[in-house]
C-alpha cells in the first residue's frame, strides 16, 4: 500500500470519527494546531497530509516530536482530535517572561561522551582533534537562539542587520555586549543565566544522552534543520524571501527539542579558545590564560555544511561582532566559583535528618566504630561538587603536591589535614568567602544523598564499580574527577577515587540525638572519609570511617570544600 493510499484511508478515518464525535473534534490552543487558527480539527489533518506529500518537515508538523514528519503524526493528530492527550515537548522544564518576551530552558541531563572529531571525519580540522572524553553535570540551555525581542526587552536596542522579525535571533554582537545582556537579565530574573561553555554546547548540539550520532545537530540532513549557505545565502540567491537570517525554530529540532543549533547564526561560548588535549576532564571551561579568543559554534545562514557540523569550532576576539553571531543562553543552580579562570562548583545541601552510621544497607561490612546507628539533625550547607582538583590547589597554593600529575581534573592528592587548612586559608583570602573542610555528618549525609537519598551502600549506588574508583578497577591510580556515576545530589566522586579529609577529630559515636555535631573537643587524629582508588570496596561506603595524624599525607589522600 502507497503512502499516499495510507494518508487518504487516514483521512477518511479522521473524518468519520470527527463526525461521530464533534465533542471532542476541536480543541484550542494544544500541539496539533498545524494551520495555526486556534483550533485542533480536521482542517489541520488536510494540511499535515498536503505537507507530507510534499515534502515540507517544519516543525509545527512534528506533532509526535520524534524529529520525523511522516505517517505516525497523522495518527498522533487524530488521536488528539478524538480526545486524546497531546505529546510533551522534550526536555521543557522552566519558562522565563521578561518584559512581556517568553523565553524557554531546557533541561540537560549530565553524562559523558566524545568530544571533537575523530580522525576518520574527512571535514574535520586539526582544531576539532584530538577527540577525548568530557564529563558535563546537568545543566540548562536555551530552547532557541535569543531572539531580537528578548536582546530589546532586556537592553533597549537592536544591534542585528536584519530586524523584519522580532523573533529573528539577535546578532551583530560580541562575547562583550553578551556578558552585559546576561548580567542584565539575571538582575532582571533574579537568576544565574550565562554562556554555554564549549563542551556543553557540543553536548547539547549533540543530543545529549539521547544523541543518535547525526553529523548536524539533529539530522544528518543538514536542510532539515539548519538555515545555512545552500538555503539561505548563495544556494537562493540575494533578493530571495529566504535569503539570511530566519525567525528561530523553524526548522527540526535535535533529540533534546532545541532548534538551530546547527545555522542560523552562529552562537558564542564562554571558552578562551585553545587546542583540545586527549585526556579526559570534567565540566571544561577552558584554558585559564589571558587570550581575548573566545569559541563561537554552530554555523550561520550563510555558511558552508562543512563548517556546520557540530564538532566545528571558530573563535574570534571578544569585542568583535560578526554581523552572524548571537547567542543562546545557559543555566544552572550551582554556585559556581572563579580563581583566576579556575572554576569550581557547589552544590546546596537542603538540611534535614537523617540515621548516621551503621544503618541496615551496611550489612557485615559495618566496622564497630561505624556503630551505634544514631539520628542527626543538620541545617543547611553547601558541599564542593567534585573533590578539590590539581589545578585549583596550584592556582591557590602555587605548587602541585600530588604524585599523580597527568591531568589538571585530577584530584589533588598527597595533602595532610594540616595542609588543607593552609590552603583553605589562603582560598577564602582571594574569595572572601569561608571555606572549610565538612564535618563529618556533613559528609555522611551528602554522601547518602542528603533529602534525595534512596538508600544506598555507596555515594550514587550500591553496585561500587559503577560509582567509585577503587582498587579493583583503578590501574592503581587516581583518576578524573566525575568519571564514574554522581549520587541523588549530583555529587562525584564521594565514593572512591581519592580519600575525603573532614573538619572533625576522631571519636566514638554516641546513640544520642544530635544536631549539627562537630565531633570530640580533642583528640589525636582527624577524620577521613570516601575510600579511594588503592583500597578494598569496602572502605568506599558511606558509613565507613577512618583516621589519621593532622599531619599524615600519602598519594592517596585529598579533600571536598563544605561552605
Amino acid at each position: 500500500m502507497t503512502m499516499k493510499r495510507l494518508l487518504q484511508l487516514s483521512i477518511a478515518w479522521c473524518a468519520l470519527m470527527a463526525w461521530l464525535m464533534p465533542l471532542n473534534a476541536a480543541a484550542s490552543n494544544v500541539s496539533g494546531d498545524v494551520n495555526n487558527d486556534g483550533e485542533v480539527n480536521i482542517a489541520d489533518v488536510n494540511l499535515l497530509i498536503d505537507m507530507i506529500l510534499e515534502g515540507d518537515s517544519s516543525p509545527i508538523a512534528d506533532i509526535n516530536y520524534d524529529m520525523e514528519v511522516n505517517i505516525a503524526d497523522v495518527n498522533t493528530l487524530i488521536s488528539i482530535i478524538l480526545g486524546g492527550s497531546a505529546p510533551t515537548p522534550p526536555g521543557v522544564v522552566e519558562t522565563f517572561t521578561v518584559n512581556g518576551v517568553t523565553f524557554k530552558m531546557v533541561n540537560v541531563e549530565g553524562g559523558i561522551y566524545m568530544m571533537g572529531a575523530t580522525d576518520d571525519d574527512p571535514e574535520a580540522s586539526e582544531d576539532e582533534k584530538p577527540a577525548h572524553q568530557v564529563t558535563l553535570s546537568s545543566y540548562s540551555i536555551g530552547q532557541t537562539e535569543v531572539t531580537q525581542a528578548l536582546w530589546v526587552a532586556v537592553m533597549g536596542s537592536n544591534p542585528s542587520y536584519e530586524q523584519d522579525d522580532p523573533n529573528l535571533p539577535v546578532a551583530h554582537i560580541s562575547w562583550d555586549d553578551c556578558q552585559t545582556f546576561i548580567t542584565k537579565l539575571n538582575q532582571m530574573t533574579g537568576r544565574k543565566f550565562r554562556l554555554p561553555t564549549e563542551a556543553e554546547w557540543e553536548f547539547a548540539a549533540r543530543g545529549g544522552n539521547k544523541s543518535k550520532g547525526y553529523k548536524y545537530s539533529g539530522s544528518n540532513d543538514i536542510n532539515k534543520v539548519a538555515w545555512w549557505d545552500g538555503n539561505a545565502c548563495n544556494g537562493v540567491g540575494y533578493g530571495n524571501p529566504d535569503y539570511g537570517t530566519h525567525v528561530v525554530a523553524t526548522k527540526m529540532a535535535n533529540e533534546l527539542g532545541l532548534y538551530d543549533m546547527t545555522g542560523n547564526v552562529y552562537e558564542w561560548c564562554y571558552d578562551i579558545h585553545s587546542g583540545y588535549r586527549e585526556y579526559a576532564q570534567f565540566n571544561p571551561t577552558g584554558p585559564a590564560t589571558n587570550s581575548n579568543y573566545r569559541v563561537f559554534r554552530g554555523g550561520s545562514w550563510n555558511i558552508a555544511a562543512q563548517f556546520s557540523r557540530v564538532t566545528d569550532r571558530h573563535n574570534t576576539v571578544n569585542f568583535d561582532a560578526p554581523h552572524d553571531v548571537g547567542l543562546r543562553l545557559a543555566l544552572d543552580d550551582k554556585e559556581t566559583f572563579n580563581v583566576n579562570r579556575v572554576l569550581f562548583r557547589m552544590v546546596k545541601v537542603e538540611g534535614g535528618t537523617f540515621t548516621m552510621g551503621a544503618t541496615p544497607e551496611q550489612g557485615v561490612y559495618a566496622e564497630d566504630n561505624e556503630k551505634p546507628a544514631h539520628q542527626v539533625t543538620l541545617s543547611s550547607y553547601y558541599i564542593g561538587e567534585t573533590e578539590v582538583t590539581q589545578a585549583l590547589w596550584e592556582e591557590v597554593m602555587g605548587s602541585n603536591p600530588s604524585y599523580f600529575e597527568t591531568g589538571v581534573d585530577l584530584p589533588v592528592e598527597n595533602v595532610s589535614w594540616e595542609d588543607c587548612q593552609v590552603f583553605i586559608t589562603k582560598l577564602n583570602q582571594m574569595t572572601g568567602k569561608n571555606f572549610r573542610l565538612p564535618t563529618e555528618a556533613e559528609w555522611e549525609y551528602a554522601a547518602r544523598g542528603g533529602n534525595k537519598s534512596k538508600g544506598y551502600s555507596f555515594a550514587g549506588g550500591n553496585s561500587y564499580s559503577d560509582v567509585a574508583w577503587w582498587k579493583g578497577n583503578s590501574d592503581e591510580t587516581s583518576h578524573t574527577i566525575g568519571t564514574r556515576l554522581p549520587n541523588e545530589l549530583e555529587l562525584y566522586d564521594m565514593s572512591g577515587n581519592v580519600w575525603e579529609w573532614c573538619q572533625d577529630w576522631y571519636g566514638d559515636y554516641s546513640d544520642q540525638a544530635q544536631n549539627n555535631p562537630t565531633g570530640p573537643a580533642t583528640g589525636y587524629n582527624r577524620i577521613i572519609r570516601g575510600g579511594c582508588w588503592s583500597l578494598w570496596f569496602g572502605w568506599c561506603r558511606v558509613s565507613a570511617r577512618a583516621n589519621y595524624s593532622p599531619s599524615y599525607k600519602y598519594n592517596d589522600m585529598g579533600l571536598r570544600l563544605a561552605l
